[in-house]
């Protein structure tokens, strides 16, 4: 396996997180229902999870919503679609066809980019971008106390449920070939 060749399979995975990062920030309905589990989420780290258990059932029923939404939009059909078994064959042999493309070469690819860049450049920005503007986010809120931790969390988690979870959950959905089935 040569240079170019391997430049190529990285250029793949680039273009698959590309594409996740344009089609959730391009769908307001995606950014609405991902704002509940990130409000929860930073309210849940501001008071150290000290909250009643139905704020993680609604963070993760969100979640759950939030996932058949974006299936919904990429595979460009309605949840009644998604009842009928025409849909599942379509979409099964579409997949398959996608993954038999790209397997194994690209796939592995999609996974390294998914690993070192959604993942851990992603979250080494949000930590970066949290550190730097707490303090004068805090001022200009004029929060006179509050506990560093606490609010450190709270504005992380909010940032990493408005980026990196909806994004992999789209980067997984496009890794194993989910679009209209008609296609």
């Amino acid at each position: 396996m040569g240079v170019s060749h391997i430049l190529h399979l990285g250029k793949s995975g680039l273009e698959t997180l590309l594409s996740s990062i344009i089609f959730f920030y391009s769908h307001f309905s995606l950014l609405l229902v991902a704002l509940i589990p990130s409000f929860i989420r930073a309210y849940q780290m501001w008071n150290h999870l000290q909250t009643p258990i139905l704020f993680e059932v609604l963070v993760e029923l969100t979640r759950v919503i939030l996932f058949i939404l974006m299936f919904c939009l990429m595979s460009k059909s309605n949840v009644k679609g998604l009842k009928q078994r025409e849909f599942w064959n379509g979409l099964g042999q579409s997949c398959a066809l996608h993954m038999k493309k790209n397997w194994p070469s690209v796939f592995i690819a999609q996974i390294i980019v998914f690993i070192v860049i959604l993942y851990g450049l992603g979250n080494l920005l949000l930590s970066t971008i949290v550190t730097g503007a707490l303090i004068p986010i805090t001022d200009m809120l004029n929060f006179k106390s509050f506990e560093h931790t606490a609010a450190y969390n709270a504005y992380l988690y909010f940032l990493k449920n408005m980026s990196v979870i909806p994004l992999a959950l789209v980067y997984t959905l496009k890794m194993f070939g989910v679009r209209p089935s008609h296609l």
